[in-house]
């Protein structure tokens, strides 16, 4: 027992050395309950052993990747992915240094071997996302004005805004309904793959087309009305949503009506609205009349 207090008392916690805390318990017996200040020394060189680990630290980054790769498919998530992809890219960077630093010593090469196999499922990821053709997610908050938010790894290159008289388009590019237009300006730069704007206020780096023309600002929308909104991506083809009264939803074509094409006299054939049962050419207004006619007389290169 006089042992036990002469330690207590003269012994240094740390440096490897034990202190012994010495109390009397109920029953007047001695009890020794061991401290040690290495084992938290202890815990912090596991610790950083492990963030050292080349192999570690690509299968976290792995993971990772395999998170952001999963919100792009569902595109309410994809914001998650756009947030990760940065983090993937340094960590990316610190397991390149950590495997070189493996593959220079010789008790860890074969660590550095499996860190680099699972590193290219990530350089693999990164190639995907170059040439991604994936959905866009459209949301819209009721303010005044109205303020949209465009989202998804295929990039925004443009937004188009259609009335209900879009309905009457008669020719692929025909702008009958226009409201508000704008696209990416920088064709040297791939556009945002996220934007955030209000309704007549276009983002940075786009311009836009006001209709009618000359005016200083769309005019405001109905929210009793529905719109057309056609979104084009960086990569792949457009997308078409419905706005009413604040709501996005995914726009469904008419399923009886359908383009198909109108043989022309020494040209190429004009695509025109046409049945999709019948595959016949339907009625045309007469604007659509009058330039099918100066397609017909070479007035203008393609109808």
């Amino acid at each position: 027992m006089f042992r036990d207090d002469w330690l207590a008392l003269w012994s240094p916690p740390g440096r490897g050395v034990r202190g012994y805390l010495v109390q009397p318990d109920r029953h007047g017996y001695q009890c020794h309950s061991t401290c040690s200040a290495d084992s938290a020394h202890d815990s912090c060189v596991k610790l950083g052993s492990k963030l050292e680990n080349s192999a570690l630290v690509a299968s976290v980054n792995l993971l990772l990747a395999i998170a952001a790769f999963l919100s792009f498919i569902f595109p309410r998530f994809s914001g998650w992915g756009l947030g990760l992809i940065p983090i993937t890219v340094l960590i990316l960077m610190i397991a390149g240094l950590l495997i070189l630093r493996d593959l220079w010593k010789t008790g860890t090469r074969l660590r550095a071997v499996f860190a680099v196999l699972l590193c290219l499922p990530v350089v693999m990821l990164y190639m995907i996302l170059a040439v991604w053709e994936g959905p866009l997610y459209v949301v819209a908050e009721v303010t005044a004005p109205l303020r949209l938010r465009i989202q998804g790894p295929a990039g925004v290159h443009g937004l188009e805004i259609y009335g209900p008289d879009h309905q009457q388009a008669e020719w692929t590019d025909d702008d009958v309904g226009l409201v508000w237009r704008f696209e990416w300006s920088d064709s040297r730069r791939f556009p945002p793959m996220k934007v955030d704007f209000s309704y007549g206020q276009p983002p940075a780096g786009f311009d836009q087309k006001i209709v009618p023309p000359g005016s200083m600002s769309p005019p405001p929308l109905d929210p009793n009305l529905t719109y057309t909104l056609l979104v084009q991506p960086g990569m792949g083809m457009p997308e078409y949503f419905s706005l009413h009264g604040g709501q996005i939803t995914r726009s469904k074509p008419d399923p009886k009506i359908c383009w198909g094409g109108l043989t022309v006299p020494d040209r190429a054939p004009a695509i025109v609205r046409v049945d999709c049962v019948t595959r016949k050419s339907l009625p045309m207004p007469q604007r659509a009349l009058d330039r099918l006619k100066a397609y017909q007389e070479r007035r203008i290169s393609f109808y």
